[in-house]
């Protein structure tokens, strides 16, 4: 990655889309306690292997009536709305527990970050060495005496430098 300067951070809008990746991994562990109470395996399946199960338990090809007898309409409901949602690309299991991915943090953060424009660094890079030794100087209104001519180029006004009340 370039050396970038950050410029500014949408604080707001990052938080809301962290939000929506933590209530991503909500949804996933619950859809794991739903899928254990119904497998009684503590496993990410897909909608159509826990219908499977569900059906193998009763005997019935209806997996509404099925789910019903099984007591478990709630849990399969929620799994129907919610298992093909879930984005698996942002999460990641460590020992076995499913947690957001560092690297899905560090992008939504990219993404909500201003950087400064790559041909401006440079020129960042050399006003910030600028402003370091203008700061050193031991009177601040000494910088009044630099002077701009009409190219862009400046100078110090040694007269008005002589001339000045420290």
């Amino acid at each position: 990655m370039k050396n970038q300067v950050e410029v500014s951070f949408n604080q707001t809008a990052y938080e809301i889309d962290a939000q929506a990746l933590k209530d991503n991994l909500n949804k996933l562990i619950k859809s794991l306690d739903y899928i254990e109470l119904i497998t009684s395996k503590r496993e990410l399946l897909t909608l159509e292997q826990v219908e499977q199960v569900i059906i193998s338990k009763t005997g019935f090809k209806n997996i509404l009536m099925s789910a019903t007898l099984l007591g478990v309409e709630t849990e399969y409901a929620y799994l129907q709305r919610n298992l093909d949602a879930i984005r698996l690309d942002v999460i990641e299991f460590k020992d076995n527990i499913p947690t957001l991915k560092d690297s899905a943090l560090e992008e939504l953060k990219s993404i909500h970050t201003t950087y400064l424009k790559d041909e401006l660094v440079k020129d960042y890079n050399i006003l910030n060495e600028a402003c370091t030794i203008l700061n050193k100087l031991s009177n601040p209104s000494f910088t009044d005496c630099l002077n701009r001519n009409y190219l862009g180029q400046w100078s110090v006004n040694i007269l008005k430098l002589n001339n000045s009340n420290f």
